[in-house]
């Protein structure tokens, strides 16, 4: 074997995933437009505006984020309970701004919530401790890369661009030919009231970029949780000590790029059931 490379479902080289913040009403027509294009996206949720029962009118109400979440082109995650700067925080308020809001959000949801988006963005060492004391596997920052690499550190997951940036960006996308290489993950985010009159008042632009890439037969639409748990669940595989047999002890079919020596069809995906054990080079 020479390589054995990450693939996503049914052998994609790439990949398009979405994330914005805050749950504000605004995120329904967003959900209308995932829904005609079949996009998938991650809701990120402050929790505090709903103390004391309250439903703000500029937030989503409860009802409309338990309905978000049952839409399987939809995540709901963590994006703290009060959204304030972690890195000016101590640890113990930190923790439990996040631990609280996951809770409340899970109440709300009926949904294990594993994924998280940093309040304005910054993180430090402390605010990473904090998130893995909270059961968060991965968090968001608003550091935009403008590259389509996948995270070194799930808690420091920088996304690719701002959606003000994402047609540009996804014509760069579109030329990225990796053959062995590790595939390509485009990473939008942003806030959906950005789209509003009050500010840039671009809904066509959100839509445009669906438009296009929706079409496009080679990529993988996912929400944030999703990739986490593919790539996940690629890097548990088990290999023999020669390398040509793998077991895949996961729930989740993987796919991957291999090219050895011996195998005839080397170059073409391969396949690895969940829970089955497969023979690389039959």
């Amino acid at each position: 074997m020479k390589s054995f490379v990450l693939r996503f479902p049914n052998g994609k080289t790439k990949a398009m995933t979405f994330s914005y913040d805050d749950g504000i009403p605004a995120d329904l027509r967003l959900v209308e437009l995932l829904n005609k294009y079949g996009v998938k996206c991650t809701f990120n949720i402050n929790t505090c505006h709903y103390e004391n029962g309250n439903e703000p009118e500029n937030r989503l109400k409860k009802n409309e984020l338990k309905e978000i979440a049952e839409n399987p082109l939809c995540e709901i995650a963590c994006h703290g309970h009060t959204h304030p700067h972690y890195t000016f925080l101590p640890q113990s308020v930190v923790t439990d701004d996040i631990m609280t809001n996951r809770k409340e959000i899970e109440a709300i949801t009926d949904k294990i919530i594993r994924g998280f988006a940093y309040p304005y963005g910054p993180y430090n060492e402390t605010s990473e401790d904090s998130i893995k004391a909270a059961g968060i596997v991965y968090a968001r920052t608003t550091k935009s890369t403008n590259d389509f690499t996948l995270p070194e550190n799930w808690l420091q997951w920088h996304p690719t661009c701002h959606h003000k940036n994402s047609l540009e960006i996804y014509e760069e996308f579109l030329k990225q030919t990796r053959i062995v290489s590790k595939p390509t993950v485009m990473y939008v985010w942003g806030h959906t009231y950005e789209f509003g009159p009050d500010y840039d008042n671009n809904w066509e632009l959100i839509e445009e970029l669906f438009e296009k890439c929706h079409k496009n037969p080679d990529i993988w639409f996912a929400t944030n949780m999703e990739i986490y748990d593919y790539v996940n669940a690629f890097n548990s595989l088990i290999f023999s000590a020669d390398g040509k047999t793998v077991y895949n002890p996961t729930r989740t079919d993987v796919f991957a790029h291999l090219d050895g020596y011996w195998q005839p069809n080397s170059g073409t995906p391969v396949k690895v059931p969940a829970g089955a054990t497969v023979n690389l080079y039959d």
